[in-house]
């Protein structure tokens, strides 16, 4: 069982059919080349791809791990073959532009392949996401030359890709990293550090490998105001030879062991920059949507992996009922479907928000006028630090569920959802910390516009709710999305109050229990959208969606008077 992965399928193109209704997307002047048919055969395959490709190797990757030999990582089984089919068909591509070889696909439909992509196999997954990354940061930042020397590679995903931000003395304060770059005669820097925390910064997958590195050149400003970004490639583009750069060792860890997680030292390596001197950090921020967006679907993701070997699992391992017949199925049993419940509501409300800030994403870059592009940014830049917060931990909090269900079966390695646990705890820590994602929620996206972007999503959960009939099987999702809009609208005013009170102790204190209170109500809109869908599925299935949103409402949201609560109220001076 370890091995198998289940894609799921027919849930994202119900969401993607009829809650996010994507055949808006293809509309668009940019996306006319596609139509639902096409994206519907993309994923269909893709879901194949991942489970008789991905899902095999997983578990193996996670018993061998990546390890260094002569010199070099090696990756576990399988996935040297594994990527060589990933790139033969075109996948790392697959949103990119036309114009550097890619299919220029809806980042939406791209960000429902990843959710089965890391479902199946999320150490793979991992480098797909830095060749995208890296690709589009080139893509808007880097000279024209280099841009077209290196993105149609990274974008077939002959060369790999880093992101080299993390010191040991650094992780999320980056305006501490020592890393130096010097200018030579020919333009070009030589750059000498060591950075930690690098995914895939040597594997055996591609021979060049490009990474992307923050750095300081001499007499820059301290903090963020002096750091600058530089290309360093693993080996020289004139010649091939080895560039200054050398990996000391794999970090060993929790989970994600197939993934090569590097300490990387750069010993006057050649290097070039990228955009302005000292304004490194503002084109690393051009991938913070992007990057936001992969991480948020890893929790889904894993959770949806996680839930489907739960549910055969339970449907298939009988245990307890009368002792005087035979055993049922646990199933049955109260609790277990409780569970069950519990992992099917958080995950399938995650995935469909995921897509929502995906879809905005898609909008705000080739939307019809200004005025839409705007207001689809602004609701996809409110949506994504939630995403990122709330999805991880419905990753993990799903998988630990998985392992309740299976008992002492979960609990060793065979089953396979052990490492669902081990594998996805890390989404809560990389690309910002949950707690970090919490902050920017409220210091950036919430106050800094004065609540403009908050409103942009308000006015979207009014504007659904204005649009459904109260009355019939889904009044309690209804009423439970209305009553946590107004919930999440008081609260909304108290955190402005203590902004412009300058209680910031206060409003940095209750940021993390602000955002899971907007994750929560979010979820409860996408459940409202997702029951009052009656396309695409069989009658059972629509009937489960009513079902799944009453839990949902009458089990999850009560939660939404504790968060507010606990925001209400102050604990930011307590000694102790």
């Amino acid at each position: 069982m370890s091995n198998s992965y289940t894609a799921p399928l027919d849930d994202t193109l119900f969401i993607l059919e009829h809650v996010i209704r994507w055949e808006t997307l293809f509309d668009l002047p940019a996306y006319r080349h596609v139509d639902s048919d096409l994206a519907r055969a993309v994923l269909t395959e893709g879901a194949k791809f991942c489970e008789q490709v991905l899902g095999p190797i997983n578990a193996v990757g996670d018993e061998q791990g990546s390890v260094i030999q002569d010199g070099k990582v090696k990756t576990p089984d399988g996935f040297r073959e594994a990527y060589k089919s990933f790139t033969a068909a075109g996948w790392p591509g697959l949103d990119m532009p036309e114009e550097f070889g890619g299919q220029q696909l809806p980042l939406t439909v791209q960000v429902a392949f990843a959710e089965m992509l890391n479902g199946a196999c999320l150490s793979f997954a991992m480098l797909p996401l830095m060749l995208r990354a890296a690709s589009r940061l080139l893509i808007d930042h880097a000279a024209e030359d280099l841009k077209q020397q290196v993105v149609p590679r990274l974008i077939k995903g002959e060369w790999g890709a880093t992101i080299c931000i993390s010191e040991a003395q650094a992780g999320s304060d980056v305006g501490r990293i020592k890393t130096t770059a010097e200018i030579q005669a020919d333009g070009s820097y030589r750059l000498t550090g060591t950075k930690v925390f690098i995914t895939y910064a040597d594997h055996d997958l591609t021979g060049q490998i490009i990474h992307l590195v923050l750095a300081r050149t001499p007499g820059a400003p301290p903090g963020t105001r002096g750091i600058s970004l530089f290309l360093v490639p693993k080996l020289m583009f004139d010649g091939g030879q080895a560039n200054g750069v050398r990996v000391e060792r794999l970090e060993k860890k929790m989970g994600l062991k197939a993934s090569p997680t590097c300490v990387m030292r750069l010993e006057d390596a050649t290097g070039y920059r990228i955009g302005e001197e000292n304004r490194g950090l503002n084109a690393m921020f051009t991938m913070v949507n992007l990057m936001r967006l992969e991480v948020s679907v890893q929790g889904p993701a894993i959770g949806a992996a996680a839930t489907a070997k739960a549910l055969k699992y339970a449907a298939e391992r009988p245990q307890g009922g009368a002792p005087d017949a035979g055993a049922v199925n646990i199933i049955e049993h109260a609790d277990v479907k409780r569970m069950l419940l519990l992992m099917h509501c958080r995950t399938m409300a995650m995935r469909a928000l995921v897509f929502e800030a995906a879809s905005n994403l898609d909008l705000a870059r080739h939307g019809g006028d200004e005025d839409s592009r705007q207001q689809a940014l602004q609701l996809a830049e409110f949506l994504l630090p939630v995403c990122k917060a709330c999805g991880s931990e419905t990753g993990f909090d799903v998988a630990s569920l998985a392992v309740q269900v299976f008992g002492g079966h979960g609990y060793i390695t065979e089953s396979g959802v052990e490492q669902y646990v081990r594998d996805v705890r890390v989404a809560a820590i990389y690309e910002g910390t949950n707690g970090i994602q919490a902050l920017d929620l409220v210091t950036r996206k919430l106050l800094r516009d004065q609540g403009a972007r908050f409103q942009t999503l308000t006015g979207k959960i009014a504007s659904t709710l204005a649009g459904i009939s109260v009355t019939g099987p889904i009044e309690q999702i209804y009423l439970a999305t209305q009553t946590g809009l107004a919930v999440l609208e008081r609260t909304t005013r108290h955190v402005m109050q203590m902004a412009s009170d300058q209680r910031w102790p206060d409003v940095e204190f209750i940021a993390k229990d602000y955002c899971l209170l907007t994750g929560l109500v979010a979820g409860a809109w996408m459940w409202l959208r997702i029951a009052h869908a009656t396309g695409g599925y069989d009658r059972d299935k629509l009937l489960n969606n009513i079902n799944c949103a009453r839990f949902y409402a009458e089990y999850l949201m009560p939660e939404m008077h504790t968060l507010a609560h606990r925001i209400n109220i102050s604990f930011s001076e307590m000694e102790g």
